[in-house]
């Protein structure tokens, strides 16, 4: 069946303790030039901060309760509950949208319909507002681009909910990467796309779990093998050992340097006898963990930054704060 030109949008943003990013986040999707019907859906633990006092000043714009949850993943899976809209979003409460984000999700579904979810690129932004990083990649999303390319951003993805429905929603086993382990079912499902607009913001700071947690390694195994274990998936896709040995090997140096750099360099020394084993993906990470480090204290720093690829031009700076007006 082709979808309607605009289909409805229900946006659910599980939300703790980030009053001082939430406002900007709703203005995003308030102030979004879109003629469909938006719904949003404000799914917060209880939050102890001013969060409660921001969500109240929107009146009856919102959707929202403020109550203890369970986690991330239990607060995701109550506000996709309340959810009518044929098109779902997950919006983390420090996160935004750019403007034109939803037209472009429309155009987006109309141009791959057969697509169960659409995703575009993303800016990162220090608490300064400065961009850290950009990403926007390109093509098909399937099961092996996850896994051995790019992962869809949750804040720049839409997803359409009977998708999101098939698969039974987010899983609590394996909570840290709930929105990867979403999209890497619904991928085996039906393929996803990804668009080149820029549709969302990423805020880093502190107190991420993306930065402090040492459950990441652990989760995206354990996503792997519960979806090969399960028949509607993994007869669909699965890895070969030697796919598995090198996606494990990455995984594990790059997240626990994400902790602890100090702590994955032993990893990837121990790596380093089978380095011509690996894959170049893989070898890259094991040196990036061990040797590179110790060349960058041998070298100067003249001869190093000689070594770097020079921008051939400055892009121009993205409206961030596009939301304010």
């Amino acid at each position: 069946m082709q979808m309607q030109e605009f289909p409805s949008l229900s946006v659910v943003i599980p939300s703790w303790n980030q009053g001082r990013f939430i406002g900007r986040t709703l203005d995003s999707i308030l102030k979004q030039d879109y003629p469909g019907d938006i719904e949003i859906i404000v799914s917060d633990g209880g939050s102890t901060d001013e969060t409660v006092d921001v969500l109240k000043s929107y009146g009856e714009r919102l959707i929202w309760w403020s109550a203890r949850d369970k986690g991330f993943v239990d607060a995701v899976t109550k506000g996709v509950a309340r959810a009518t809209g044929e098109i779902l979003a997950i919006q983390s409460s420090d996160d935004y949208y750019l403007p034109g984000a939803f037209r472009a999700m429309a155009r987006a579904f109309q141009q791959y319909p057969a697509a169960s979810f659409i995703s575009g690129g993303e800016y990162a932004i220090d608490l300064a507002g400065n961009v850290i990083s950009s990403s926007n990649p390109t093509g098909e999303i399937t099961p092996r681009t996850i896994l051995f390319q790019t992962v869809p951003p949750q804040h720049a993805t839409f997803v359409k909910r009977r998708f999101f429905e098939e698969t039974g929603g987010m899983r609590r086993e394996v909570d840290m990467c709930a929105d990867i382990d979403q999209w890497y079912r619904v991928a085996h499902l039906a393929p996803g796309h990804y668009i080149p607009e820029m549709l969302a913001v990423y805020q880093l700071h502190p107190d991420q779990r993306t930065v402090t947690s040492d459950k990441w390694f652990p989760n995206l195994v354990k996503m792997v093998e519960l979806c090969e274990q399960e028949p509607r998936y993994g007869q669909k896709f699965r890895l070969t050992d030697e796919e598995r040995r090198n996606l494990y090997t990455y995984w594990e140096i790059n997240w626990t340097g994400k902790r602890d750099m100090a702590a994955a360099r032993p990893i990837a020394f121990a790596k380093l006898p089978g380095l011509l084993g690996y894959s170049p993906r893989t070898r890259r990470m094991i040196l990036g963990a061990s040797i590179n480090p110790m060349l960058k204290k041998l070298l100067p720093t003249g001869i190093l930054q000689s070594l770097r690829p020079v921008a051939s031009s400055q892009a121009p700076k993205p409206a961030l704060d596009w939301w304010k007006n």
